[in-house]
């Protein structure tokens, strides 16, 4: 067993790689928490502290109290009053297979002495965590959770968020507490994100990563200035004695601060955990969740307690297969022990629960370069154009290329060739370019410019007729492009379902002159496929001359059926 060399036998090369890691993460930190603003994907920012843990794990002797694996991300700022939480608020460590769970609840279960505890299982909601404190039933403050000890006052904005209750209200046999602290996160639905960032689009802003960014973007705004700004101006000049100028300027703040406001609307609030509390003491997770539901606040409707790790993979089975069907974006799910006394006797590190932990979904947003825009002319002369980019791993596929729609949608997202670009695939989902990563810009990215001419027949592109946003070569019967993407169509399961008719097939049946229009498909013999290089195998030992290969033998069989 390889034993761990002391400080002064650490490579130069990996303290060097670890000064590096714990830059870069500190980086993104600030980005992600105080600005809102994230230049790296979530899987990139995960990769990163992977490999820091990997080497302090390596090396222990690295290891040091402010490294970012033994601190929580984020700090409160000066633009907001700073409110200390009367419990820290921990992080979570992460794992990112059933291998890395098996051995956290492998160490779960020596930290128990091997008592066998229950989990509770419930869904990682893409939000920003919030702390929230009722005093004799009443909202009196809600925080962000900041650095975990100290965390931004956004008390002022709650009075525009109808999901946080104002006051709690006893529905079952526990009474309001005197005193209550509540964990949970904000977060927007998706038809409410959605919204959002077609919002950013038109405003010329970079779009949202994912819901998270949009609710902390949202919710850590200073509304009570907004609102102030408005009265002032206002309040210095008459209506009917104010400049063009002067009521333009007016105009704006208000509609400001009211996108700002219903926008805090949109958002919802969905509990997790108790701080400080006075009253009723709970003996488990799941007791707790029960008496908060019963004193207003909302919690989950999709939450598990399990007997043992093979129902914990059945839950995480489960919210997989259903992640893309839910009203909400999730990236994984949470496990917890629920009895809360072997929660005490497992304990935390320096900033998370040894009791909890993090399964996290492979990333479907990432970032990658913009290499190029390029056009594609279907089957109907329509000209698409979309992204040609760095090759990138997303929802568990390498992605290269996405569309782009149209040369309208191309300025409305406001992406160049060269931009650093979010790139969404959900499921089997289209891979999406979302939008740019602004602040990533150099000043070498460039404009992509539509072209005029059909790019494979040199026809002039135009609307199919006025107002169309598309435009369309109009070459239907002589574009080789066109006649390629019918002929492809015509194989497809929902047409003449001949699976050997693909993209490359109807490719050589055109580049070898074999067809000119789709029907003379159907008077293709083996004679004449024998033509083409594409469609002709050399002979097998046995054979006489060149024999037509799998792909034209295919082809034929299905036209003569």
């Amino acid at each position: 067993m390889a034993t761990t060399p002391p400080s002064d036998h650490v490579p130069d090369d990996v303290v060097a790689r670890r000064d590096e890691l714990i830059a870069s993460i500190r980086e993104h930190r600030y980005r992600y928490y105080t600005e809102d603003a994230p230049t790296v994907a979530d899987a990139e920012y995960d990769q990163l502290e992977q490999e820091l843990l990997g080497i302090e794990a390596q090396y222990p002797s690295l290891i040091t109290p402010d490294s970012p694996t033994q601190t929580v991300g984020g700090q409160a700022t000066d633009m907001f009053e700073p409110v200390e939480h009367l419990l820290r608020l921990m992080s979570l460590d992460n794992v990112f297979s059933a291998e890395e769970f098996g051995a956290w609840a492998a160490r779960v279960d020596e930290g128990l002495n091997a008592q066998s505890p229950q989990y509770l299982c419930e869904l990682k909601f893409d939000g920003l965590a919030v702390d929230l404190v009722y005093r004799e039933g009443s909202l009196v403050s809600v925080a962000t959770r900041g650095d975990g000890r100290v965390g931004e006052d956004v008390t002022f904005n709650s009075r525009y968020m109808p999901c946080i209750p104002k006051k709690l209200v006893a529905q079952g046999e526990h009474g309001v507490p005197a005193l209550l602290e509540v964990r949970g996160e904000v977060y927007f639905p998706l038809a409410a994100f959605e919204a959002i960032n077609v919002r950013q689009l038109e405003l010329g802003k970079s779009p949202f990563a994912n819901p998270r960014n949009a609710a902390a973007g949202t919710l850590r705004q200073r509304i009570d200035r907004r609102l102030t700004e408005v009265d002032e101006v206002r309040s210095k000049t008459q209506e009917a004695d104010r400049t063009s100028k002067q009521s333009e300027r007016v105009a704006r703040l208000e509609a400001e601060a009211q996108r700002a406001t219903d926008a805090l609307g949109g958002l919802q609030l969905v509990v997790h955990g108790m701080g400080v509390h006075d009253g009723y003491d709970p003996t488990s997770q799941s007791q707790a969740y029960e008496v908060l539901a019963s004193w207003s606040l909302p919690t989950s409707d999709q939450v598990a307690v399990v007997a043992d790790r093979q129902a914990v993979t059945d839950y995480i089975t489960t919210a997989i297969a259903k992640r893309h069907s839910l009203p909400y974006e999730i990236d994984g799910v949470v496990i917890k022990v629920d009895d809360f006394a072997m929660q005490g006797q497992l304990g935390s590190t320096s900033r998370a629960p040894r009791w909890a932990i993090a399964y996290k979904f492979p990333a479907e947003v990432v970032t990658t370069t913009l290499l190029d825009i390029r056009v594609k002319v279907g089957r109907t002369g329509r000209v698409t154009p979309f992204g040609v980019m760095e090759p990138v791993k997303v929802a568990g596929t390498v992605v290269e290329m996405a569309t782009l729609h149209n040369a309208h949608e191309v300025v409305r997202k406001g992406v160049l060739i060269g931009d650093r670009v979010y790139l969404r695939k959900a499921g089997d989902i289209i891979p999406e370019i979302l939008g740019p990563v602004i602040k990533a810009r150099t000043g070498s990215e460039r404009a992509f410019v539509m072209p005029t001419h059909c790019p494979d027949c040199g026809f002039e592109l135009a609307p199919e007729k006025e107002g169309d946003a598309d435009i369309r070569c109009l070459n239907a019967q002589h574009c080789p492009a066109q006649l390629r993407e019918r002929l492809f169509a015509l194989g497809s399961r929902s047409a003449l379902d001949i699976e050997s008719l693909g993209a490359k097939t109807a490719a050589a049946l055109l580049e070898s002159g074999l067809i000119a229009n789709e029907g003379d498909l159907f008077a293709l013999t083996e004679s004449d496929l024998m033509r083409a290089d594409y469609f002709v195998r050399t002979a097998r030992k046995g054979e006489e001359g060149d024999q037509l290969g799998e792909a034209g033998l295919s082809l034929i069989q299905h036209l003569e059926a």
